[in-house]
């Protein structure tokens, strides 16, 4: 069966199909740190691909504040057992998407009642989840911030790979970069897109074939399904890691040979080192 005629898989079920190496957090990370060591030794210099949305950075905070914002802005006019519903939102309840998000609050997505108030959501969340106004609301994951800066002091060449796209998010994702202390001078790299109607996929595999102007792909961060794979049949000598947050339920091919990914945090354990930082603490 040729690529292209793979079956493709949805959210959970992606991750019942795929093949995913058994080692565990830390060591994924350890093999990531060891690769990265040794090239930059020997040459050519090591390149780590990193995601932002929901691999690096928490994002649920920004789309919970923009809720409730607008949950509070439009109290007057929702209906009482509406407003007992929304007014249970915590920020648990907040997934991938609005939908994801209304369903955990146990509403029915499909009523006409809830489709109905999802797109006056959207038409209120969409132009603010994607703008620089509401990014410092990101939080960096537990360890992600000391990963970045141990594979960046060992040598690497980290490129921050995002979907977010440079004129509506540009300066506040640098803000955010420096303000929680992830690596960002001449061996660092921020790919944005410079149009927000590229298809994800196509526009980060067509951004990662530039990685060979820069030296040899060690690794790739990603939360979502089919970039990640994606990338993993481009550069199959690279460790490919799936950051297990959450992610689109966009299908995607059967992952295999991939890695699997829970927590940064798991940094604690490499090499018996310990750090101190309270940002690598479980919250």
């Amino acid at each position: 069966m040729s690529k292209d005629s793979q079956p493709h898989f949805s959210r959970q079920h992606w991750l019942t199909q795929s093949q995913f190496h058994a080692q565990s957090d830390a060591e994924i990370l350890t093999l990531i740190v060891n690769k990265v060591q040794a090239l930059a030794k020997l040459g050519p210099k090591p390149v780590v691909l990193l995601d932002l949305d929901s691999t690096l950075y928490e994002v649920a905070p920004r789309s919970f504040g923009i809720i409730r914002e607008w949950i509070l802005s439009n109290r007057p006019t929702f209906a009482p057992h509406m407003w007992e519903v929304l007014e249970r939102l915590q920020l648990e309840h907040v997934g991938y998407s609005l939908n994801d998000t209304l369903h955990a609050l146990g509403l029915d997505v499909q009523s006409p009642e809830v489709l109905k108030l999802a797109a006056d959501l959207k038409a209120y969340w969409w132009p603010r989840f994607f703008s620089n106004e509401y990014l410092p609301m990101d939080l960096p994951y537990p360890g992600a911030v000391e990963f970045a800066v141990q594979l960046h002091g060992l040598g690497a060449h980290l490129v921050y790979l995002t979907g977010r796209e440079r004129a509506k998010m540009g300066t506040g994702t640098i803000l955010n970069l420096k303000r929680d202390g992830f690596p960002f001078d001449e061996r660092t790299t921020l790919w944005m897109k410079e149009d927000s109607a590229l298809d994800d996929r196509d526009y980060k595999l067509q951004a990662a074939k530039n990685v060979r102007s820069l030296g040899e792909l060690v690794a790739s961060f990603e939360n979502e399904p089919r970039n990640l794979v994606a990338l993993a049949a481009f550069y199959p000598n690279a460790f490919h890691v799936f950051v297990e947050t959450v992610s689109s339920d966009h299908p995607a091919p059967r992952g295999e040979g991939i890695y699997r990914l829970k927590r940064f945090s798991s940094l604690n354990s490499i090499s018996n080192k310990t750090l101190t930082d309270d940002r690598v603490k479980e919250r």
